[in-house]
């Protein structure tokens, strides 16, 4: 199984008059999504998570110009989850194909830093694949995950 974690376009301030669920990706991010989804013509029939926020699904937008998806699921319980959260709703799936969750600091750079069992955090636009070779996706724990791919847009 392959996990591919992306981090959103970089998004406009906020605002007094906008909710921060509600931020747009920034002229930046637009560009950065738009080489990102060059990188990822490769990834196809591929799950994806998406959190509900606007800047992760303008993302996912950006990227599906270059990919097409087989099952695409926007979820608010991804909006800025923890890492436990988002193990929780992993060890849940009951799928074993690759999946992409396309989410938000600093749960999404937990996530990836508690795989590959270092320290890193995901930059805007940041992509990483880990590789659990044959683990079921329930038998994935610390360290169990092999970076075998990365790629950050240079906008």
């Amino acid at each position: 199984m392959k996990l591919h974690l992306i981090r959103h376009g970089k998004a406009e301030q906020g605002t007094i008059e906008t909710t921060d669920i509600n931020r747009k990706l920034s002229t930046k991010g637009i560009k950065q999504t738009t080489q990102l989804g060059n990188y990822l013509t490769k990834l196809n029939d591929i799950e994806v998570w998406c959190s509900d926020a606007i800047r992760t699904r303008e993302t996912l937008f950006s990227i599906q110009k270059s990919c097409q998806f087989s099952n695409v699921n926007y979820f608010f319980d991804l909006y800025l989850c923890s890492k436990v959260d988002l193990l929780s709703l992993l060890w849940k799936r009951k799928s074993e194909e690759d999946l992409i969750i396309i989410g938000h600091n600093f749960g999404i750079s937990d996530l990836l830093s508690y795989f590959a069992d270092t320290p890193l955090e995901m930059r805007t636009s940041e992509y990483y694949c880990l590789d659990f070779g044959n683990l079921a996706r329930n038998e994935t724990s610390q360290g169990t995950g092999s970076i075998v791919d990365y790629y950050r847009p240079q906008v």
